[in-house]
């Protein structure tokens, strides 16, 4: 997770150092859904089906209409014939000469309009033609594609959405150009990666999906830190004399980039040329040998990591390499940098690198830490998930200390108990005391924690008189060993008065409120509401399947904000509603947002059954297995294909995101602050932070998360019948 990022206009900063194709079926009165063209490679179609079909196509393409525009490129993209290909060169020319709607540069004034032309050329790999006006699009300028074909009332977000759809075509061409194998193509591809352009990151992308069979890296010379980046993302182990060689070469930059790729590979040739590298006079230089030699497990390792942490040109990155080595230098280094450091940046990472050492000197240093006010957060994260076996005892006397100091040592061994396993009878005593204690701030840490190891009754925990104590007890009700809670938490939220309560409190949606306790119109308020339960009443409200509403999940479909659009999408996919195939296929044919089409993925490959031959299901799950530049999408549909059940999700886990805000500069923290923390699996949770700053959101999926601080809430209103 991303540290100190400011929440605009809270005057909060947010300090997460220790945080882990076929038509789609149709509703009645809906209007037309759009199709998701097979990339499969297929005959050209002949005929009078074919021959009206380009005809209707262009008459339709100069509608003055953006949407009749569209079918009409839809409509010469399904054809498939020679003519069409022509068609669709044409489609993404420099447009007509005059004013007047032609089929000439349309997907140049409609990123929809070019999604639809990139998946049709995909089918017609074997011909130059195609190949060539992919690669154009790979490489065109960002100006040369337009993003609002269909102004709204929001231009911001019509603009990230056509951003998003651009960005989508160009790696979905690369994509297509790196799977064919040709030697033109991807001779275009390599010269996009090795230029500065928009079509560079999808060029390297590609060309790692599909690493050429031909040996052309062989050939060029990599005289850039993008040639070299190239060849490291490839993984062809025929560029590792090119790489080798460049190691020697006279840009400071292009031999950090050659020792950092040679030491991703894992050649253990580099280790010499790194080694005399550590006294290069250029920072970069120094930082890319240490971390060849770092990746590579050389015993000296240590020392260089140590020279990087004690210069303060290369600092960072020396802490950030101390997270992965073990040495008493290191953590001497580490610790002299956290103690003494001005800059927040550094000090954070020395703590992380600490935290990450064995040494009992590594816990006597984050001991110390814990005391400074500035760090003690960070210090007492990284105690709780330090491998050294002393730093249980680190926590103990913390808990000797009252006020402050005692409920943060009570959130460190939550995290060490869930995390490790490690139990502390002298701690679990302190949590049943702080649990029964009439301070507030005592009784929220103490009854957070019981919940989530399950020694507390979460319907009981709701009936505190203090809502900061049941709003505990509902962030503690997210933890695997929580009882069952999901009604209990929403009958209390049907008659909870503190909006920001109400607002945790609808973690219970987490099971997809089987009982219907919340009714659907107090979730339709929640959703539009835009609050952090938002996301999840979005979800059960779509997952609901009332046709009354279907308007109203239409729009949440078509939300401007990603994370209500996929938690939409999840709540359709398993839903009873029968047009649900459909219209996930829809949403998946023009979705820039990679969150989106993960979610949409997820809930087609749910739709097993009579659903899992269904058209729809098939050619969107075969466009996202073949196209979608992200790994995850690819893989879930992959395995969807081949079994007709969704994918394993990660394995389940104990971790526990450690979360804390801090006032900005000249800022004073409130009093009570919800957000949104979105785990790297795309769900997104209703929190708050305690009267200390901290939230710890137990048993979330591991991997990269983000955190999306709330404005204040409304009045309270109370909730419709």
């Amino acid at each position: 997770m991303n540290r100190g990022r400011f929440a605009r206009g809270t005057g909060l900063l947010l300090a997460a150092s220790c945080a882990t194709n076929a038509s789609a079926q149709l509703r009645s009165g809906s209007s037309p859904a759009l199709s998701v063209p097979s990339v499969a490679g297929r005959a050209p179609e002949t005929g009078l089906r074919a021959r009206f079909g380009t005809e209707i196509g262009q008459r339709l393409a100069r509608s003055l209409e953006p949407d009749e525009r569209l079918r009409g490129i839809e409509r010469v993209a399904a054809t498939h014939t020679p003519e069409a290909l022509g068609l669709l060169e044409r489609a993404i020319g420099p447009g007509a000469a005059d004013a007047r709607p032609a089929l000439d540069g349309i997907a140049r004034t409609d990123p929809r309009a070019l999604l639809v032309v990139v998946r049709a050329l995909a089918s017609w790999l074997d011909k130059e033609d195609a190949r060539a006006a992919l690669a154009s699009i790979v490489t065109a300028p960002t100006l040369g594609f337009s993003a609002r074909p269909t102004p709204s009332n929001d231009p911001s977000a019509d603009e990230a959405a056509g951003g998003g759809r651009v960005l989508l075509a160009r790696q979905e061409a690369a994509i297509a150009l790196a799977e064919s194998g040709n030697l033109l193509a991807l001779d275009a591809l390599i010269a996009a990666a090795k230029g500065a352009g928009p079509g560079q990151t999808p060029a390297l992308d590609a060309l790692a999906l599909h690493p050429p069979a031909q040996p052309l890296l062989a050939g060029i010379a990599l005289t850039s830190p993008a040639t070299i980046a190239m060849a490291a993302s490839i993984g062809d182990l025929r560029s590792l004399d090119s790489l080798e060689a460049a190691v020697s070469a006279t840009d400071p930059a292009l031999r950090a980039a050659a020792f950092a790729a040679l030491g991703l590979a894992g050649d253990s040739r580099v280790l010499d040329a790194a080694r005399s590298a550590l006294h290069d006079p250029d920072a970069r230089v120094r930082v890319g040998a240490t971390d060849a030699l770092v990746r590579l497990g050389a015993r000296d390792a240590p020392r260089a990591v140590e020279g990087l942490a004690a210069d303060d040109a290369t600092a960072i990155d020396g802490l950030s390499l101390a997270q992965r080595v073990q040495d008493e230098g290191v953590t001497k280094a580490a610790a002299a940098r956290a103690v003494a450091a001005a800059n927040p940046e550094l000090r954070a990472l020395a703590v992380a690198a600490l935290g990450r050492q064995e040494s009992p000197l590594a816990v006597g240093a984050l001991a110390a830490l814990v005391a400074d006010i500035a760090v003690q957060g960070d210090a007492a994260c990284a105690l709780a998930r330090s491998p050294s076996a002393t730093a249980m005892a680190a926590i103990e006397k913390m808990a000797t200390a009252t006020g402050p100091m005692r409920r943060l040592a009570a959130r460190a061994y939550l995290v060490r108990r869930l995390e490790r396993g490690e139990r502390s009878e002298p701690l679990d005593a302190l949590l049943r005391r702080l649990a029964a204690s009439n301070d507030l701030s005592d009784r929220a840490v103490g009854v957070h924690a019981l919940v989530a190891l399950g020694q507390r009754d979460v319907a009981s925990a709701l009936e505190d008189p203090d809502p900061r104590v049941r709003r505990a007890a509902a962030l503690g009700a997210t933890g695997p060993f929580a009882a069952p809670r999901g009604d209990a938490l929403l009958r209390r939220a049907m008659r909870e008065n503190d909006a920001i309560t109400r607002y945790v409190l609808a973690i219970g949606l987490l099971g997809g409120d089987p009982e219907a306790v919340m009714p659907t119109s107090e979730l339709l308020n929640r959703a539009r509401g835009g609050g952090p339960d938002a996301p999840l009443a979005a979800q059960v409200f779509a997952q609901r399947g009332d046709e009354r509403f279907a308007s109203e999940v239409d729009a949440l479909l078509a939300s401007s904000d990603p994370l209500l659009r996929a938690h939409a999408s999840r709540g359709l996919g398993s839903s009873a509603a029968r047009d649900a195939v459909g219209r996930l296929a829809e949403i998946y044919t023009f979705e820039g947002n990679v969150e989106v089409r993960r979610a949409v993925v997820d809930a087609l490959s749910s739709r097993t059954g009579e659903d899992s031959a269904a058209p729809g299901r098939q050619n969107v799950l075969r466009l996202a297995a073949r196209l979608d530049p992200d790994r995850v999408v690819r893989r879930t549909a992959s395995h969807a294909l081949t079994t007709r059940a969704t994918a394993p999700g990660p394995p389940s886990s104990c971790q526990v995101s450690w979360l804390r805000i801090v006032p900005a500069e000249g800022a004073t923290l409130p009093e009570d602050v919800a957000a949104t923390f979105v785990a790297s699996d795309g769900s997104a949770l209703p929190i708050a932070f305690d009267e200390d700053g901290y939230a710890l959101v137990v048993g979330v999926a591991p991997g990269e998360a983000r955190v999306r601080l709330a404005p204040r809430p409304p009045a309270y209103e109370a909730p419709l019948p």
